[in-house]
């Protein structure tokens, strides 16, 4: 009874700092992510708004923020402080673990759903037999705006009456979104939106990178197929007017569909830029996405270099109690009392000890040390080392006590995560 009691009592604390300190370094991250969106909008819509492969790659800085959330700067930079210390603090409170958690699960519930739904629906429908390709192609049987969905196992749906020089169009883009691992980008991206779940802008952006995915699949698709940019743009006519059946009928909004917007704003824009489109250059093309591949692994590094480890240790940190003056915890910077310790014994200076707890000399209380241990980030950890001593055996030279430093196996996970 006692041995579960035990059990119990570990993994509640071993559930609570691991809600303290995921929602503490996920809530900095969100943070960033507020402040990376907005440079992304901007930056698509005045230097990139031209450039069709560069206003995808901006998506791209995204990817180092959920990186971010242990870099030193929180906690050792004036600026970090003012930005991001108030969530720390606030991440003190056990509930808004609990809370941030909670909204995880319900953004996961509501996107994977909605991923379950498309699933089951296009799984109903039957395999063409009339199309071809080298990924799964399935028909519906009536008015639907084609479309592809499935990152294991993709999946082309588009509709029975499709005429043949359309569906020949509409499957040569869908299976360059399915090569360009666009699917692959809009899972990352719904985790991404599951993760951060606090920043409204992620939620609200699911749009803009989708259109950014399907201008350069209109470019790659025309390019590598040898479109006529006019037969291509009547296509995307004829498909646009299905685009509300297809919400309606599946909620695709994990996969990619060819008309993604039936508005007839956004329908002109896509086919000026279609109009409009240069030949690109693949070499030059390749070489740009290793570059951006390049400078993230750069800003990869950076970070973590910058960023606290998995484990930090205590090493030259104690901590002093004396039960004469509960009021007062020393914390031993310089090792002036705790001049050292092992996994086996504490090594204290007892002159100065005496010297900073005066009241000690009576020699009718205990002291309590506290030694060692290990922080994920700062103010977040444990499994200190800890020792005692009667006040009555103080002596001016190196007293040598007991160091108790069990381990137990919620904080080898904790210290593993």
């Amino acid at each position: 009874m006692q041995g579960a009691a035990l059990f119990f009592n570990g993994l509640y604390g071993f559930i609570e700092f691991t809600g303290v300190y995921y929602s503490t370094i996920l809530g900095f991250c969100v943070i960033i992510s507020v402040f990376v969106l907005g440079m992304i909008m901007i930056l698509r819509g005045t230097l990139f708004a031209r450039s069709v492969f560069g206003k995808g790659a901006l998506w791209c800085l995204l990817i180092p923020v959920v990186f971010c959330g242990k870099l030193h700067a929180f906690f050792m930079t004036d600026l970090g402080i003012r930005l991001f210390y108030w969530w720390y603090i606030l991440c003190n409170k056990r509930w808004i673990g609990a809370v941030y958690f909670s909204g995880m699960i319900v953004a996961g519930v509501v996107i994977f759903t909605g991923r379950k739904r498309l699933y089951d629906s296009v799984n109903r429908l039957y395999d063409s037999g009339v199309y071809s390709s080298d990924h799964m192609i399935k028909e519906f049987p009536g008015q639907v705006s084609s479309f592809c969905t499935g990152c294991l196992r993709p999946v082309i749906v588009i509709p029975e009456d499709m005429s043949g020089d359309h569906s020949n169009i509409v499957i040569k883009h869908e299976e360059t979104h399915i090569k360009l691992g666009h699917l692959w980008i809009m899972l990352a991206y719904d985790l991404l939106r599951i993760f951060l779940w606090p920043n409204p802008f992620l939620h609200l952006c699911v749009g803009y990178i989708k259109h950014d995915l399907e201008d350069i699949c209109d470019t790659v698709t025309i390019q590598q197929n040898g479109i006529d940019v006019y037969d291509y743009g009547e296509t995307i006519i004829a498909c646009a007017g299905d685009r509300i059946l297809t919400r309606k009928r599946f909620g695709c909004d994990s996969g990619m569909s060819f008309a993604w917007d039936d508005s007839y704003k956004s329908l002109k824009k896509r086919l000026e830029r279609i109009v409009d489109r240069k030949t690109y250059n693949e070499k030059v093309l390749i070489l740009g996405a290793m570059a951006i591949t390049l400078t993230i692994a750069v800003a990869l590094v950076m970070i973590a270099s910058n960023s606290y480890k998995r484990v930090n240790y205590y090493d030259n940190i104690s901590a002093i109690c004396y039960a004469g003056d509960t009021e007062k915890i020393y914390t031993d910077y310089d090792n002036s009392i705790v001049t050292a310790f092992d996994s086996d014994h504490i090594y204290i200076d007892g002159a100065a000890l005496l010297k900073e707890y005066p009241a000690a000399e009576s020699g009718e209380e205990w002291f309590y040390f506290s030694v060692g241990g290990y922080y994920k980030i700062p103010g977040i950890g444990g499994s200190a080392g800890w020792g005692e001593l009667d006040a009555g055996e103080l002596r001016a030279d190196i007293i040598k006590i007991p160091n108790h430093t069990e381990t137990d196996i919620w904080n080898r996970i904790i210290m593993w995560l």
